[in-house]
């Protein structure tokens, strides 16, 4: 017998109700059943503030760090998009230099999609090189052979787009994670072509240790970076 969709498990519903309902919190006291939207940007301190982080993101504070809005467009998306977690930032490439400046460091090695946005071509050929000494190795990712030769000990994340821009060149994601893993290097992906439901990196390749999607959600241009709910240490 199939049991009716619970707006309540999120792993019940259906694309256009998880859309509606997934990351919904209700207003404590006030009745509403969606998500308000908050006018406010601070919030109230504890009354001893002495103990809290004042760059914390995971409580409200004041909206330069976070805000009830943002925490609750983070919550859908990352329901939208089967992840364990979601953040919004301004643009697209605000995105993947969040991705790449978390979890890249100095002299470490990047294999990237040769087709890439050109923004971050620009990053892995001029800017991280020159001032990180973080070096880049550029290959057809929809050439596994080609990946694997890439790869190098000091070999940190492999990068690649789903969907290839502007070429539309396509890229086997579960078997670019199983080569990364293998190696002991981690994945990121850039899903803008691709927004939930049409791709989800992160459930595609849930053994990921860290599979960000940096997306652009098409008709909405809301960049967020998603990561996957199976992460390992």
């Amino acid at each position: 017998m199939t049991s009716s969709p619970d707006k309540h498990h999120e792993s019940s519903l259906g694309e256009y109700s998880l859309a509606v309902h997934g990351g919904n919190e209700s207003a404590a006291g006030g009745g509403a059943i969606r998500t308000p939207v908050v006018m406010a940007n601070s919030y109230a301190l504890p009354d001893d503030p002495s103990t809290m982080s004042w760059s914390g993101t995971d409580a409200p504070l004041y909206t330069r760090n976070s805000g009830l809005n943002q925490l609750g467009l983070q919550r859908k998306l990352a329901a939208l998009e089967h992840a364990e977690d979601a953040v919004v930032l301004a643009s697209g490439v605000a995105a993947l230099h969040a991705v790449f400046f978390t979890l890249l460091r100095t002299g470490d090695h990047v294999v990237v999609s040769d087709q890439s946005y050109e923004a971050i071509h620009k990053l892995f050929a001029e800017l991280l090189p020159r001032k990180y000494d973080i070096q880049a190795t550029f290959v057809d990712t929809s050439d596994l052979d080609a990946v694997r030769a890439a790869i190098r000990t000091e070999t940190r994340l492999v990068h690649t787009e789903v969907v290839a821009n502007p070429t539309t060149r396509l890229a086997d994601v579960a078997a670019l994670a199983e080569i990364a893993h293998a190696s002991g290097a981690l994945l990121s992906v850039d899903s803008t072509f691709t927004p939930p439901p049409l791709a989800r990196p992160s459930t595609t390749a849930p053994t990921s240790s860290c599979t960000p999607s940096p997306s652009t959600s098409t008709g909405t241009g809301m960049p967020w970076a998603a990561r996957s709910r199976d992460r390992a240490s």
